[in-house]
């Protein structure tokens, strides 16, 4: 073996702020985990703290609200949350015409995990709690511009030819969302699957507008 062989050196030490960065990060992780496994109402600073392994003061140094901690986990939550829903959709076969119901079939099993229905249950809370309603805020805006990027991203005919396509995703997200919602109370009606049926087929028929053949807007003829 080389002397100057790596194995068995000490570990360079962190620096303050890779500490800081992890430390932020297990406090993110738990607050999600205590979200998803507690809910809203059970999650408190002490449950965050005691599973993530720090103190309540260390806490405080990252967040100066519990607030501002639990719009931090959403936001922390969303790029994950969206890059696995690219990478599977991109392992299902390509099939003619059918990418926008495999996208929207996709949306709706992402919707039933129990991390983003604890996120949705934030919102629902935010409802009456101003503090949080308005960390919420600060979030909400670039998530839902990171989701019509991936759109135009997934579709990038459809989205240059149809003219109402972010105004068609913004319908496709709140259908998918607001279902959602009502399968926390009702998670076997049968109408959540109907309802995924015709907004399959409307999305296909609205998806059909577009025209490969014409330019994008605004690309000389």
């Amino acid at each position: 073996m080389s002397a100057t062989s790596q194995e068995g050196a000490p570990r360079a030490r962190r620096t303050q702020q890779e500490r800081r960065e992890a430390t932020r990060a297990r406090l993110l992780e738990a607050t999600v985990a205590c979200l998803v496994e507690l809910g809203y109402a059970q999650t408190t600073t002490q449950a965050i703290v005691q599973r993530a392994g720090i103190s309540q003061g260390a806490l405080f140094k990252h967040f100066a609200t519990k607030a501002e901690l639990l719009a931090a986990a959403v936001e922390h939550l969303f790029p994950r949350l969206i890059a696995n829903y690219r990478a599977e959709l991109a392992t299902l076969p390509v099939q003619e015409g059918e990418r926008i119901s495999q996208a929207i079939e996709l949306l709706w099993n992402v919707y039933q995990r129990p991390e983003l229905l604890a996120a949705i249950e934030l919102y629902v809370a935010a409802r009456t709690d101003v503090e949080l309603a308005r960390a919420l805020s600060a979030v909400d805006p670039p998530h839902r511009g990171n989701l019509h990027r991936v759109a135009r991203e997934l579709f990038p005919d459809v989205a240059a030819t149809l003219p109402h396509f972010d105004a068609l995703i913004e319908l496709i997200l709140n259908a998918v969302q607001g279902a959602a919602v009502g399968s926390m109370a009702l998670p076997s009606n049968p109408a959540h699957q109907q309802m995924l049926a015709l907004l399959i087929q409307f999305a296909r028929g609205a998806f059909a507008q577009a025209s490969p053949s014409r330019p994008p807007r605004g690309a000389r003829p």
